[in-house]
C-alpha cells in the first residue's frame, strides 16, 4: 500500500492523527438524536419467499424449479401473504436480509438491541479503538424536560457532563494510558454508532417486542424508524411489523403472556394502547407510568402508527397493494 492509500483509509476510518476529535460537552435527548439508514436489502423479498415456499411441491421433471415464472402476480401475492401471515413453513423469511447503519443511539440502547443473536449481526464503534472526546451524551427525554423546569438540576447535570469529559480527557492524555483505560469513565448515555443486519424472520420477532412502549424510549424510537424505512421499500412486509400487543389485542406487558415473570419484571405501568383487563390482578408495578411515552415520541418526529392505521391484507386484496409491491410481484 502506498502512503496515499493508507492516508485515504485512515481518513475514512477517522483515525488520522490530524483528525483528533475536539472535546465536546454536547448532550441531547435520546429520541430525536437517532439516525438510521438502510444500507442494503434483498432486492425482491417476495420472489425469495414465494420460491422457497413452493419448493416442497412438484413432479420429477421440474421439481422445485420455475414456480415463480408459472404463477400470475396475483397468485405470487397469495403465496407471499400466506407466508407472512404464518401459514407456511417459516424458513422462507430467513432468506430475506436487511442491513442498517445507526448513529445517535445511547450505549444502553445498543446493549438492548444487540441481545439478538439468531439471524442477526452487529458491528459497533469501540471505546477501546477510538478517542471518544467528541462523543455526545444522550439523555432520557425526562431528564431534558426536568432541566428546563429546574435550574438547580440543570446545573448539576452540566457539572457532571463537564467533570466526566474532563476526567476522560485527563486519563487518556496521561503518558502511560490509553483510550482503553479512559473508557472506564464513559457512561451508558454516551453516543454509540453501529451497523446491524437481520434476516426478516429475526427482524419481525424483534419488532414485535421493540415496537411496544414497555421498552425504553430510544430502542422503541429506533425500531419505529427502522419499520418506516422498510415501509418505504416494501409496504406489504412493513404492514406485518406490528407491536405484539396489537396482534394479541391486549396489553401483553401487564396481562401476559409473560405469566409469573410479571411479578418480578414489571417495573412500569401499561402505556394505555390497550386496556388492561382485571387490573386488580395485574396491578403490580414499581413506577406508575409507562416506560415510554408514545405521545412524546410522536412530538419528536418518530413515525408511530396507531392501531387503526395499520393496513390489513386478505387473499383477494392484490389491487390494494402499493405500486412498489405490485412492481415486485410482476417481475419476471
Amino acid at each position: 500500500m502506498t502512503n496515499e492509500d493508507i492516508q485515504n483509509m485512515r481518513a475514512a476510518m477517522g483515525t488520522l492523527p490530524s483528525q483528533a476529535p475536539k472535546k465536546s460537552y454536547e448532550y441531547q435527548d435520546d429520541i430525536s438524536s437517532i439516525e438510521v439508514n438502510m444500507t442494503d436489502y434483498t432486492s425482491n423479498p417476495y420472489k425469495v419467499i414465494v420460491t422457497a415456499c413452493c419448493a416442497t411441491w412438484g413432479d420429477d421433471e421440474t421439481g422445485s424449479m420455475g414456480k415463480w415464472e408459472k404463477m400470475s402476480p396475483e397468485n405470487r401475492y397469495r403465496v407471499a401473504l400466506s407466508h407472512l401471515t404464518g401459514n407456511t413453513l417459516p424458513q422462507a423469511s430467513e432468506g430475506v436480509n436487511f442491513q442498517f447503519e445507526c448513529n445517535g443511539v445511547s450505549r444502553s440502547d445498543f446493549d438492548q438491541h444487540a441481545r439478538a443473536r439468531v439471524g442477526a449481526h452487529f458491528m459497533s464503534i469501540g471505546t477501546r479503538d477510538n478517542n471518544k472526546l467528541d462523543s455526545r451524551f444522550l439523555f432520557y427525554d425526562h431528564i431534558l424536560e426536568r432541566m428546563k423546569k429546574d435550574p438547580g438540576y440543570k446545573e448539576m447535570v452540566e457539572t457532571w457532563v463537564k467533570l466526566t469529559k474532563d476526567l476522560y480527557e485527563d486519563t487518556i492524555n496521561e503518558s502511560d494510558s490509553s483510550w482503553q483505560v479512559g473508557r472506564a469513565f464513559l457512561p451508558q448515555s454516551v453516543n454509540h454508532s453501529y451497523v446491524f443486519g437481520m434476516n426478516l424472520a429475526a427482524l419481525r420477532g424483534q419488532m414485535a417486542r421493540r415496537l411496544m412502549f414497555c421498552e425504553q424510549e430510544g430502542i422503541v424510537a429506533l425500531h419505529w424508524k427502522v419499520r418506516a424505512l422498510i415501509e418505504e421499500k416494501f409496504p406489504l412486509i412493513a404492514s406485518m411489523m406490528v407491536p405484539a400487543c396489537d396482534k394479541a389485542k391486549k396489553c401483553v406487558y401487564m396481562e401476559g403472556p409473560e405469566g409469573l415473570t410479571k411479578y418480578f419484571s414489571n417495573l412500569f405501568d401499561g402505556c394505555g394502547r390497550w386496556e388492561v383487563k382485571n387490573a386488580d390482578n395485574s396491578a403490580y408495578r414499581e413506577f406508575n407510568h409507562s416506560c415510554t411515552n408514545p405521545a412524546r415520541l410522536k412530538e419528536l418526529g418518530i413515525p408511530i402508527k396507531d392501531v387503526s392505521e395499520f393496513v390489513h391484507f386478505g387473499p383477494d386484496d392484490y389491487d390494494k397493494l402499493d405500486p412498489k409491491d405490485k412492481a415486485l410481484f410482476e417481475q419476471d
